[in-house]
């Protein structure tokens, strides 16, 4: 009867929990910057031994530094980060769309209305290069030039 009992105090809190949850989307809304920080490193850890691209080079890259040219394999190595961000289409390409509708679940508040402004400003930019790997890395290129203080990448 003990068990019973304390099952559905459980299946009660549960719900309540849920429906708070449910109810107050402020709650939910966007990730902390710590949060986001972490995602970055865990995205470059996924993707960092796939390629054969030097810690410098990544280093560079996550500081906006894009004044070298870049390698196939930095090129498929951002192309890998955007896709574990759910950016791409089913077909590899870039989309700015998917970008945008990521912003408010991988990004923290304050940093969504300059990746917004950044996006916008650099929308064309995918549409330039054939090679799916490019895409990311032109426009991320493109973001770091138009945002450095706000350009993040892993």
């Amino acid at each position: 009867m003990g068990t019973t009992r304390s099952t559905s105090c459980w299946h009660r809190s549960w719900q309540l929990l849920l429906s708070l949850l449910l109810l107050s989307p402020r709650l939910c809304d966007a990730v902390t910057t710590q949060q986001f920080l972490q995602s970055l490193d865990m995205m470059r850890n996924g993707c960092m031994g796939k390629f054969k691209v030097p810690l410098e080079t990544l280093d560079r890259i996550r500081d906006g530094d894009f004044s070298f040219e870049p390698s196939q394999d930095l090129l498929c190595y951002m192309k890998c980060v955007a896709q574990l961000a759910g950016i791409l289409t089913k077909k590899g390409d870039f989309s700015v769309n998917k970008a945008m509708a990521q912003m408010p679940i991988i990004l923290p508040v304050e940093l969504q209305d300059p990746a917004q402004k950044a996006l916008n400003h650099c929308k064309d930019e995918p549409k330039a290069h054939k090679d799916q790997c490019a895409q990311v890395y032109y426009i991320s290129k493109c973001i770091a030039d138009y945002d450095r203080p706000n350009f993040k990448f892993p």
